[in-house]
């Protein structure tokens, strides 16, 4: 895992919510933030060195005792809704308003995508068709009438959504059936923050004090839900005060759904396996942190938000004026190695829940959470390697304005006899024979890889320096 810490320019402090102020916006490496100052911002993030940036921003003015919300839809063109007050604003992809409406309760949460959209309210959610030609705001259902209702969220694809009730009622509605209710349950505990749906087979939802719920879908074609797993991922170790204070927040890793990542109890994040609800990694961030947002941005990263701030003397950026809150807003990026090396056998084939990243003589190869699958063509029975450890990293070239093409991560697997399996990834080469892995790494970086099979396996690569 790599973690990079930006601090925002002066005045952009990210907008209090329990539910993340941090949006996804308009494809990989974008996403958006509400602000205190009443401000929504577009950030980029440069795909190499993590930079953050602010690209573009539209003001609505400072919020009260009411709510500041927004949520963006990319088909079939990119809109924004914005919750601010009573009022429901949609706007274009260059901020531009199209259409408006008062809204009969304040908006605690907005779900956004294709022509439906969910205001979630205290009094129940409220769904709306947005006509894309006129873009004017229809309302179609109201679901959980006289029930508070948390927020809302739909599916990639758009065919579900999912919404939690202030009581910790939840339920998966079928979008494609005129909002049909396939799915309803009580969460283990009350007050549930985020949902997020793990490609189209796992949602996940997550409560206030940690606990987290991971619901399946039967199979592709089926409209069939149950309770996969329930667990609680906060540590004993948090005082009662700060859990109070912090939130907890899921979003699944682009290039592995079936992964997902939670932040929780002010200063941790979790990686979990919706399939088998298993912890494969935990990071436990500086106890001035204060994380209450978590948003995708591309494949292989994540983006957090710290609430707590710092001073602006402290970080030497721009002055504040008299009418901009003290405080800076500060973002850490998060990146996984293992999500960037799946992200990279994309040519292969979508992402279900394995990747051929090899087809040959022998058979084919599958990546699949962590492990090789081998299928060989002889009707013999499949079997699973475990993957080594994580590679060695080799030269840093972070200090560099461009990536070395040489130096980029890559992933390369190849069947060379009928035990006989090697794996180059980063600046590394595996071997697996006679049920051990080896491991051999090159310093310079592997530049190209080139292999034989018949009865005498060859392998050679070809190193370059930086």
């Amino acid at each position: 895992m790599d973690v990079r810490k930006v601090a925002l320019p002066a005045g952009f402090a990210p907008y209090s919510s329990w539910n993340s102020s941090l949006s996804e916006f308009d494809g990989a490496s974008t996403c958006s933030m509400t602000c205190e100052n009443g401000a929504i911002i577009a950030l980029e993030v440069h795909s190499y060195h993590r930079h953050v940036k602010v690209v573009d921003q539209v003001r609505l003015g400072v919020i009260g005792l009411e709510r500041f919300c927004h949520a963006w839809t990319s088909t079939p063109t990119a809109r924004l809704a914005v919750a601010h007050g009573d009022t429901l604003f949609i706007y274009d992809d260059k901020f531009e308003r199209r259409s408006e409406l008062q809204l009969p309760f304040f908006a605690k949460h907005v779900a956004f995508h294709g022509a439906t959209l969910v205001a979630s309210t205290s009094n129940g959610a409220y769904v709306y068709h947005v006509c894309p030609t006129t873009v004017k705001c229809i309302l179609k259902h109201q679901l959980y009438s006289d029930v508070p209702v948390g927020l809302a969220a739909f599916s990639r694809c758009g065919a579900w959504c999912g919404i939690a009730a202030i009581d910790g009622r939840f339920g998966l509605w079928n979008v494609r059936t005129a909002m049909q209710l396939e799915f309803s349950t009580t969460l283990p505990s009350a007050r549930p923050t985020s949902i997020a749906f793990s490609g189209d087979k796992y949602a996940v939802v997550a409560c206030k004090d940690a606990h987290v719920a991971v619901f399946q879908r039967d199979n592709a074609s089926s409209c069939t839900w149950s309770q996969l797993s329930a667990f609680s991922l906060k540590p004993e170790s948090v005082a009662s005060s700060a859990a109070y204070m912090s939130s907890t927040l899921v979003a699944a890793w682009k290039s592995v759904p079936v992964f997902f990542s939670v932040v929780h109890s002010s200063t941790h994040m979790d990686i979990i396996d919706a399939s088998t609800g298993r912890r494969v990694h935990h990071m436990t961030f500086p106890s001035h942190v204060h994380l209450m947002g978590l948003v995708a941005v591309d494949d292989n990263a994540m983006l957090m938000q710290d609430m707590q701030g710092q001073s602006a003397a402290a970080n030497n950026v721009y002055a504040f004026t008299q009418h901009e809150p003290n405080r800076i807003g500060t973002i850490f990026s998060v990146t996984w190695s293992f999500a960037k090396a799946m992200a990279g056998c994309t040519r292969f084939g979508s992402f279900q829940d394995d990747v051929a990243v090899y087809d040959g003589a022998f058979g084919t190869l599958y990546l699949e959470r962590q492990a090789l699958r081998r299928t060989p063509r002889n009707g013999q029975p499949s079997d699973v390697l475990p993957l080594p450890f994580v590679p060695p990293h080799g030269i840093d070239p972070s200090n560099r304005e461009e990536p070395n093409p040489s130096s980029t991560t890559s992933l390369s697997v190849h069947w060379m006899r009928q035990d006989y399996v090697v794996v180059v990834y980063g600046h590394a080469v595996y071997r697996y024979a006679r049920n051990e892995w080896a491991v051999a790494v090159v310093p310079t970086g592997v530049h190209r890889v080139a292999s034989s099979t018949g009865d005498v396996g060859k392998f050679e690569c070809v190193c370059v320096p930086f």
